[in-house]
């Protein structure tokens, strides 16, 4: 054979055993990195050997000897081998060679499982305590036998940075001990569904990719099938794992005619339904009746195989059943609950009952801290106001959201069809009221705690005005009218915060020259709408989850946030056109707080429905009367039980004040055991669910042990007022 020969063959047979080889390794010394060093070993022997040689009848079988002999040496150097290492060494070193057969069947007792191993391997490379991409590396490492520089290929990212990641995982691992088992009972379930996760994360970085030239990467895509398949064939039992790749193969089905031969995305309805695979279709119909026949309650992926048959049953788009799948997006937002699911109802909802439906939920969601650099929402709207004629609207929500997306040809589509609107649009339309706040709030100046602020008080103006009234018809005098009727009675912070909005879209308004209908400077200059800028990077923090952030401060009253409101920047504005002209700013009370009443306090700790992570925060807060943002940045690590304290590291800034203790009594020292039981670091108040991939919090943020970020503030806020009426502050106040 030739060398180049050779380094072929070692290449596939590596990718098809790899995962086989290194699980075994894994159970025999305990340690992935040790296993992957071994296996990498036993691959070097076979392109020094095999050119000579040739290829052996049973490669697999070959790999796998070469490395357990490896293995077995590594345990007697380090003299940690047991009687059964010992008598499998024995048996290896004097057992007659004859035939790669013979030398795989004495490795039997050893390969008993090998199914399983795999399996185990599984679990263990997508442990929750990882972060997601390090999860992703690592299983494409392990599991589908990619190289380093393959892996940094298909996502984009320099060699560097996959290996930091996998050694970073490896290294994790270690630290945290994580045995090579398959976990059983609810922590099987939890651990399975990141496996899941993972994989359909490669999956949908192939199907549409996140950034480059090229709408899809078919490796990617067949990498994850291979993945689920091979974790359907281990776990036949579990539903979810047949609904994933009941999915993985009905989306793979369109591949073929998702873009045109030039590599231009083609939307599901252009799409020619003739190319589409129908093996694939009909693999696809397979593993959704295998995951129905497992029983239990439809899963999140069940649900969305389910969304693709009826997409796949569909001869022409016009015949497809968007009833049925309005209904499916409905039982899938009640079981994943996420913004994302919600954007793809709303789609789903315009589809079968007109675009007023899908763009009225589409709508709210654009004040979602997790969607705020998310480019498909304002896709979603720009296409739906298109479809209304709302075609201004529709132009400014295509060109963010190709000002967002890191993808060239689905940008190229998005600016086309920005173009387009541009030129539907008839010339020199004056913005609506509805179309101006849309604008106003999808600035990306805005962090999310304002949106959410403004956004209230835009949809008050807008209810009260009507959607269609053009901008410059409404008048300070308006505005007076209805704040008296919706906020005269209001406390004067509630009135304030309200007013702040106003002058903050007043301000914006007359920098646009929305106000005279005579626009003041291009549109063009604005960066918001600059479609060749770079998109706004996501920060390394959420802001609303920012605890290092002031937060007895309220958003919406600090007005030096928003450059709206800066007087500096439109000298020239017309007083007269300020909206907020009839609304003075009322005084507010400097005094304290005024604290909850001793009888609802005491009501509170006796009612059965709380939770404990929600009964502890407040008993912490009530017993301490710590601010909220110091009780929040408790850790785990930094508690003193015995004690009854705990430390808070100083905020970022401020690090010459140095830490300082929370300190509380006997009722929160007695739900404290019971709330961090089984973690030793990590946030000590931990949010409801795991971030998603594209907004991972700051590595203090995050819990290694049960992979959730930090309760946010805001959450935290909403979860009291919820259940009491009443905000924290009121609650530590004694």
């Amino acid at each position: 054979m030739t060398s180049q020969d050779t380094h072929r063959a070692v290449d596939a047979v590596w990718k098809m055993e790899s995962a086989r080889i290194i699980a075994g390794l894994v159970r025999m010394v305990g340690d992935v990195g040790l296993a992957e060093e071994l296996a990498q070993d036993a691959l070097l022997s076979a392109l020094q050997q095999w050119p000579e040689s040739g290829v052996p009848d049973n490669p697999g079988a070959w790999l796998m000897a070469v490395a357990k002999r490896r293995a077995v040496d590594h345990l007697r150097r380090g003299e940690r081998l047991d009687r059964r290492h010992e008598q499998l060494a024995h048996e290896i070193a004097t057992r007659r060679d004859t035939s790669e057969a013979d030398l795989d069947e004495a490795l039997d007792d050893l390969d008993d499982e090998v199914g399983d191993d795999v399996l185990r391997l599984m679990f263990v490379s997508c442990h929750p305590a990882l972060p997601a991409e390090s999860r992703v590396a690592l299983t494409l490492r392990l599991l589908g036998g990619l190289r380093t520089e393959e892996i940094a290929r298909a996502f984009l990212v320099s060699e560097p940075t996959v290996a930091q990641r996998v050694v970073r995982a490896k290294r994790t691992l270690a630290a945290l001990r994580i045995p090579f088992e398959i976990p059983v009972g609810p922590d099987r379930a939890a651990r399975l569904s990141s496996v899941l996760e993972v994989i359909y994360l490669v999956f949908n970085e192939g199907y549409a990719a996140t950034a480059g030239d090229g709408w899809m990467r078919q490796d990617l895509c067949h990498e994850a099938l291979r993945l689920g398949r091979l974790l359907a064939g281990l776990a036949p039992g579990e539903a979810e794992v047949h609904g994933l790749v009941a999915l993985m193969e009905l989306q793979a089905s369109r591949s073929a005619a998702r873009t045109t031969p030039s590599g231009q995305p083609i939307a599901l309805h252009e799409q020619n339904r003739g190319r589409w695979d129908q093996l694939l279709i009909h693999r696809g119909f397979a593993a959704l009746l295998r995951a129905r026949q497992c029983g239990g309650p439809l899963g999140p992926y069940v649900l969305q195989a389910a969304i693709a048959v009826c997409h796949a049953r569909a001869r022409t788009a016009q015949e497809t059943d968007w009833t049925q799948i309005a209904t499916l997006y409905e039982s899938l937002a009640k079981v994943l609950p996420t913004p994302v699911v919600q954007l793809n109802r709303a789609v789903a909802l315009a589809m079968a009952y007109g675009p007023e439906a899908g763009l009225a939920l589409a709508d709210t969601l654009v004040a979602e801290p997790a969607l705020k650099d998310y480019h498909r929402l304002p896709s979603v709207r720009g296409d739906l106001l298109s479809r209304l004629g709302r075609h201004e609207e529709a132009r400014r929500e295509f060109e963010r959201a190709a000002a967002l997306t890191l993808n060239g040809p689905e940008r190229t589509i998005l600016l086309e069809r920005a173009a387009a609107c541009a030129e539907a649009a008839p010339p020199g339309t004056v913005p609506t009221l509805a179309e101006a706040a849309s604008a106003f709030l999808s600035r990306d100046d805005l962090d999310a705690a304002t949106v959410r602020s403004y956004g209230q008080t835009m949809s008050r103006l807008r209810r009260a005005l009507g959607d269609g009234i053009p901008l410059p018809d409404v008048s300070a005098e308006r505005v007076a009218d209805v704040f008296t009727a919706a906020w005269g009675g209001a406390a004067p912070a509630t009135w304030n915060r309200h007013r702040a909005a106003v002058r903050s879209f007043s301000a914006w308004a007359a920098t646009q020259g929305l106000l005279t209908g005579d626009p003041a400077r291009d549109p063009a200059g604005d960066p918001a709408h600059d479609p060749t800028r770079a998109p706004t990077p996501a920060p390394t923090r959420d802001p609303a989850h920012d605890l290092t952030r002031d937060l007895t401060r309220d958003p919406a009253h600090d007005l030096t946030r928003d450059p709206a409101c800066d007087p500096t920047r439109d000298p020239t504005r017309d007083p007269a056109r300020d909206l907020a002209a009839g609304l003075g700013r009322r005084p507010e009370p400097r005094g304290r707080t005024r604290p909850i009443d001793r009888p609802h306090i005491e009501a509170l700790w006796q009612r059965p429905d709380l939770a404990l992570r929600e009964r502890t925060l407040w008993l912490l807060l009530h017993e301490s009367a710590a601010g909220v943002g110091s009780a929040l940045a408790l850790n785990v690590e930094d508690l003193d039980l015995a004690g009854m304290r705990g430390r808070v590291a100083a905020r970022a800034g401020r690090e010459s004040s140095g830490s300082r203790w929370v300190r509380w009594r006997a009722g929160t020292a007695e739900l404290l055991p019971h709330l961090v039981a089984g973690r030793g670091r990590g946030p000590l108040f931990l949010s409801d669910r795991r971030p998603g991939p594209g907004r991972p919090p700051a590595p203090g943020d995050l819990c290694p042990e049960t992979g959730r970020r930090r309760l946010s503030y805001e959450r935290a806020e909403y979860l009291f007022k919820q259940a009491t009426g009443y905000t924290l502050d009121q609650l530590r106040t004694r």
